[in-house]
């Protein structure tokens, strides 16, 4: 895979900490979901946390570790494809970089 041309590169770590809390709100979202309806189930109500928690840090890591200009293609098709990064902010990329995250999602 080729790197993503610098002005994307600029916007993607520009974008960075945004996206990272948006990310963050989606999972205590989910697990605020899961807190709030434990009654009487406790234990399957820990296991579903659980579950959730790896689950999360999986796309966390795909989104996020380890930026590189030759990784970041993906980690923003990956961004798209978890609700993080909005249609709008999309436009703001290239079209190469709008094309190949719309390709890789189609």
């Amino acid at each position: 895979m080729s790197s993503v041309p610098e002005k994307d590169w600029k916007l993607f770590r520009k974008l960075q900490e945004e996206l990272t809390a948006k990310a963050c709100e989606l999972v205590f979202n989910k697990v605020e979901n899961i807190t709030n309806d434990r009654v009487d189930k406790e234990h399957q109500s820990y296991l579903d946390l659980y579950s959730l928690i790896e689950s999360e840090d999986a796309k966390i890591a795909e989104m996020f570790n380890n930026p590189t200009r030759n990784s970041v293609l993906l980690k923003i098709a990956y961004l798209k494809k978890y609700g993080v990064l909005s249609n709008e902010q999309l436009q703001l990329f290239s079209e190469e970089t709008q094309e190949f995250v719309n390709r890789m999602l189609d």
